[in-house]
C-alpha cells in the first residue's frame, strides 16, 4: 500500500509598509543681526613712541684721548687691549672729564693686564669746560707700557762724567710728570700735535730742507 504525501501550497505575503506621518515644519526666515547694537571692532594698540636721539654739540663727535697703562708683567698685544677698552667704554653710559676710570672687575682680561685707564685733555675741546657725555665722544685709545730700564749714561773713553742721560720713553721715572704741568688752556694739546707731526715727518723721511722743524 503506497501512501502519497501531498503538501499544501504556502502563501507568502509581504506586510504593508508603514507610512510615517512626519509633520511639516514651518520654514524659518533668517534675519541678519542688528549692527546698531553690535560691539565696536577692536583697534590695534598704538606703536611705541621712539624718542629722538639727543643732539650733538657739533655734527661730528669730539675725539678724546684715553690712555691705557699696561702692567709691567703684561704680555698682551696692544691691539687686543685697545679693542677690549673700546668695548668697555661703549657699554658704559658715562661722562668724559679728565681723570682716571676704574677698571671693571668683571672683565678678567683688563684686570690682568691693565694698570690704569685715564682720560686726558678733554677740557680743551669744549667751551666753558662743560662735561662731555658718552654719545658726544669718540674715544681715541692709546695703549702703552712703561720702561723700567732706567737712564743710560754716555761714558767717554777718558773716564770723564757723562754729558747726558738717555731714557727709553715712556719711562717709569717720568710717569705723572705731564699731568703735574700747568699751562694755559690748549697749550698742551698744541705741544702734543707738534711732537706728533715731528715724529710723523721722521718716519716718512721728509726732506728737512723742504720742511723744516726743530727735533
Amino acid at each position: 500500500m503506497s501512501a502519497v504525501e501531498t503538501s499544501a501550497p504556502m502563501d507568502i505575503s509581504e506586510p504593508n509598509p508603514t507610512v510615517c506621518d512626519v509633520p511639516e515644519q514651518d520654514a524659518g526666515v533668517f534675519e541678519p543681526p542688528d549692527v546698531r547694537h553690535a560691539p565696536p571692532p577692536l583697534q590695534p594698540p598704538p606703536p611705541p613712541s621712539i624718542s629722538p636721539p639727543p643732539p650733538f654739540l657739533n655734527e661730528d663727535k669730539v675725539t678724546v684721548s684715553v690712555e691705557v697703562l699696561l702692567k709691567p708683567s703684561s704680555t698682551a698685544k696692544s691691539d687686543d687691549v685697545q679693542l677690549a677698552v673700546e668695548r668697555m667704554l661703549e657699554k658704559r653710559s658715562m661722562s668724559y672729564v679728565d681723570g682716571s676710570i676704574s677698571v671693571p672687575l668683571d672683565d678678567t682680561f683688563l684686570v690682568d693686564n691693565v694698570e690704569r685707564i685715564c682720560i686726558c685733555d678733554s677740557d680743551v675741546w669744549v667751551e666753558n669746560h662743560d662735561i662731555l657725555l658718552f654719545w658726544q665722544v669718540k674715544p681715541a685709545v692709546h695703549v702703552f707700557q712703561l720702561s723700567e730700564e732706567g737712564p743710560c749714561e754716555d761714558i767717554s773713553n777718558d773716564g770723564q762724567l757723562a754729558s747726558f742721560n738717555e731714557w727709553i720713553l715712556p719711562a717709569k721715572e717720568f710717569d705723572g710728570m705731564w699731568e703735574s704741568l700747568i699751562y694755559d688752556s690748549g697749550l698742551k694739546q698744541r705741544l702734543l700735535r707738534y711732537a706728533a707731526s715731528a715724529l710723523l715727518f721722521t718716519e716718512k723721511c721728509v726732506n728737512p730742507f723742504l720742511v723744516s722743524w726743530n727735533r
